[in-house]
């Protein structure tokens, strides 16, 4: 009953601009992170948009200051990236201008026809909030942790190396079951 409520626009969709919001989340799950692609990560083992979405949205809801404005904080996080639904992940490696870029991914933004969304969105590129400043933290510690994942994975850490060199986070131990293939070490200096 829900799904189908959803799929024809009545509903809870309703409130979502139709189906647009609903449609350009899907898209996402099929737009692997350009980044990892460009790195040599194989399209199969590549992180989508939407892996990235989620996981930097339950690092806001886990290691943020619980004095945000969670329900902002959460909902940016999920949207953060929702113009690539349309304009595809683009990278430096693109030679896409920032300022394009921008124009491009806020135009997707706009089209998905909600004000609550493109409200958050825009906040997030300005950085100046409280709430955008904690998810673009979070945004940057996501894009760490996977790098790190991949190099645990056996992917060279040389190819991944420039995902993590200067950013200042401090990475949680790995998990007692996931360990580097051999040869394949994480440095853990600059």
């Amino acid at each position: 009953m829900f799904c189908r409520r959803v799929i024809s626009g009545n509903g809870i969709a309703q409130r979502m601009s139709g189906t647009k919001l609903v449609n350009a989340a899907g898209k996402l799950k099929r737009i692997k992170r350009q980044g990892w692609l460009d790195a040599g990560i194989p399209k199969e083992q590549a992180e989508s948009v939407a892996d990235h979405s989620f996981r930097t949205a339950l690092l806001v809801a886990f290691l943020t200051d619980p004095e945000l404005d969670m329900a902002k904080a959460l909902k940016m996080a999920l949207v953060h990236d929702l113009g690539e639904a349309e304009v595809g992940d683009l990278t430096p490696r693109s030679h896409v201008p920032r300022t394009k870029k921008a124009q491009m991914e806020e135009a997707a933004v706009r089209a998905l026809d909600n004000d609550e969304v493109l409200a958050l969105w825009r906040e997030f590129e300005e950085g100046k909030s409280p709430e955008a400043k904690a998810v673009r933290e979070a945004d940057r510690y996501e894009m760490v942790i996977q790098a790190m994942e991949y190099v645990l994975q056996g992917h060279p850490e040389r190819r991944l190396r420039r995902f993590w060199k200067g950013v200042q986070v401090k990475l949680p131990s790995p998990e007692p079951g996931l360990k580097p293939k051999a040869g394949k070490k994480p440095s853990t200096t600059k």
